[in-house]
């Protein structure tokens, strides 16, 4: 089943496909772009050029340009299933969801937990949103989780669906995500993606504690493995403190005994 519009055709997904030639080769977007013209429904392809406000100010303006219900995000650097968008809508009109994204079903409580503080991550190229239900938009101040935002303000405001196996994520460096990022600035783009994640979703809040333990967990890993052991124990310490956690408590044990040595 695919959605019609008023005049019985079929209703055009908008799909937007934030591009920088400084993080995507050409030849991948074009890639990307035939695999939108290979749907089984019909499109309306808005390529937003992100040199100088970056992706999240990028799909935000393919939002506001979007002169259609449903808007499909999709990565340059990604490729789509041929049915992908057709079995979104379907799984759509069934549930009645304003947000379709790429996984099994779930509740919304184990979605939540899910993009927060589980397994669903580089979730950009699977969105399908229904902006007849969902006025949310991406979070430009932040460089990490702004997607993973956008999905939980949305999945809350208006239900979350889910499909199996939508598109592919295609790895190469010169990705943004493939450049890094240093860890002070991942520590302090972490915590005010964290901040906001509990400021404008309530049904996050069970799961703020264990997202600062993962948080300062991982910067603990990170600064052990550049020789930093008396930050690392800082913070290992923090994130025991706020719950205990045996792979945690190795962490620091294993910062303490490599400080002597060394």
């Amino acid at each position: 089943m695919v959605t019609a519009g008023e005049d019985g055709e079929d209703e055009p997904v908008t799909v937007v496909v934030p591009y920088s030639a400084e993080y995507t080769p050409k030849s991948m977007l074009e890639e990307a772009k035939a695999t939108v013209a290979a749907q089984t429904v019909p499109t309306e392809l808005l390529v937003v050029d992100d040199v100088d406000t970056g992706p999240a100010d990028a799909r935000n303006a393919g939002l506001d340009r979007a002169a259609t219900r449903y808007v499909a995000f999709l990565d340059a650097d990604d490729l789509w299933e041929p049915d992908k968008l057709d079995r979104q809508l379907d799984r759509m009109a069934e549930t009645g969801a304003g947000l379709c994204l790429e996984g099994d079903p779930m509740s919304l409580d184990d979605f939540v937990y899910e993009a927060f503080v589980g397994d669903l991550e580089e979730v950009t190229s699977a969105i399908l949103v229904d902006t007849d239900h969902v006025d949310v938009r991406f979070e430009s101040s932040l460089r990490r989780g702004e997607d993973i935002l956008y999905v939980l303000e949305a999945a809350t405001e208006a239900g979350v669906c889910c499909c199996p196996d939508l598109f592919t994520r295609r790895k190469h460096e010169r990705s943004m995500m493939a450049t890094g990022m240093a860890v002070d600035e991942y520590l302090a783009q972490a915590k005010r993606f964290g901040y906001l994640v509990d400021r404008r979703v309530p049904a996050a809040h069970p799961y703020v504690d264990v997202f600062y333990v993962q948080l300062f967990t991982t910067v603990g890993q990170a600064c052990r493995r550049e020789g930093e052991y008396d930050r690392a124990i800082t913070y290992f310490g923090r994130a025991l403190r706020i719950a205990p956690h045996p792979a945690t408590l190795a962490h620091l044990l294993r910062s303490i005994l490599e400080r002597a040595v060394n």
